[in-house]
């Protein structure tokens, strides 16, 4: 064969195959971005009202991918409807995973979501049966390739958000105790529950913007009208946390027998603390386990080829040379 021939294939074939990979790094980042569920309406609103952008500026001035997303969601969303339109459960849990996130809860948010998840199966798909079909040289792999990406696009948006709604939680739950001595310390200088809420939404917005959220919600409830039992009941079940939870039973069971709201609330941050240091404890005792799959699987082949590298390198030119050569 010839050696140039053979050289000029395997560099094409380079080529090529940082080609395909740039492309599929490419077309990554936008299947990622489609699933993003993040809007920016209410900056560019109050950029507007500001005087810092029109509303004519900003619907000319999207960039041409804000666009294409839009364009494909804004065409998901019929299809999205038709086939979930009569799915109640499956819309009441979307709601659910919603809330749970932070996200407004509306339909039109609902139908959003939904629309994304039928968006990105239609990306995926597509992206799927290109690089199958041009890796494997067969429509028919490429069609296989697109139905996996497909089935994978309907359920990633809905996983991405589960993660949003688990980091979620897992803020609230850490920052509750320290929430709780804020309105321990408002409860015993003389605020009303319903003043110690508003001052606490409002002191921890930059120590805990999920609670302070969630405490803004429920003094809006109780100024329009909502009887406290029910805020608070509503507040258990929107955050999705238990200790929250049990923290809205217990403010109830105290408003109801009239005890002392101020030593409930030290008790149970005492205990929230006690909690939040054994999960401590609990993630650094699993610290070292986690740490055995990058070692054996990165650090300790290295550490061998750099170690035994150079013997091995000189038993295979020891026994590599012939007799009397």
């Amino acid at each position: 064969m010839n050696p140039l021939l053979d050289s000029g294939s395997t560099l094409l074939l380079l080529v090529l195959g940082v080609g395909i990979g740039v492309a599929i790094f490419i077309l990554t980042i936008v299947v990622l971005s489609l699933v993003t569920y993040k809007e920016t309406p209410v900056r560019d609103r109050m950029m507007s009202l500001k005087g810092e952008l029109s509303e004519d500026y900003i619907a000319r001035n999207k960039d041409p991918f804000s666009m294409l997303k839009e364009g494909l969601i804004n065409f998901s969303e019929p299809i999205s409807k038709s086939l979930y339109g009569k799915d109640k459960s499956m819309l009441d849990k979307t709601k659910a995973v919603l809330t749970e996130a932070g996200v407004p809860d509306g339909e039109r948010h609902v139908w959003r979501l939904m629309a994304t998840c039928v968006a990105t199966a239609i990306a995926l798909m597509v992206i799927g049966t290109l690089v199958g079909s041009i890796i494997t040289q067969d429509i028919t792999m490429g069609l296989i390739a697109g139905i996996v990406g497909a089935l994978i696009g309907l359920r990633l948006p809905t996983l991405s958000l589960r993660h949003q709604a688990k980091k979620r939680k897992d803020e609230i739950r850490y920052n509750l105790p320290d929430t709780l001595d804020f309105m321990v310390v408002c409860v015993e200088a003389g605020l009303a529950l319903d003043s110690t809420i508003m001052r606490v939404a409002d002191e921890t917005k930059t120590m805990a913007p999920d609670i302070s959220h969630e405490l803004s919600r429920v003094n809006r409830d109780l100024n329009a009208g909502i009887p406290r039992i029910e805020a608070f009941q509503n507040l258990g079940t929107r955050a999705g946390v238990d200790e929250l939870r049990s923290l809205c039973a217990l403010i109830i069971q105290s408003d109801k027998l009239g005890t002392s709201i101020g030593t409930t609330l030290r008790v149970y941050a005492d205990d929230l603390r006690v909690k939040r240091r054994q999960r401590a404890e609990t993630l650094a005792s699993k610290a070292s386990i986690k740490m055995t799959i990058p070692l054996v699987f990165f650090i300790f082949p290295a550490l061998f080829i750099v170690l035994t590298g150079s013997a091995v390198i000189n038993m295979i030119e020891t026994f590599s040379k012939t007799p009397g050569g």
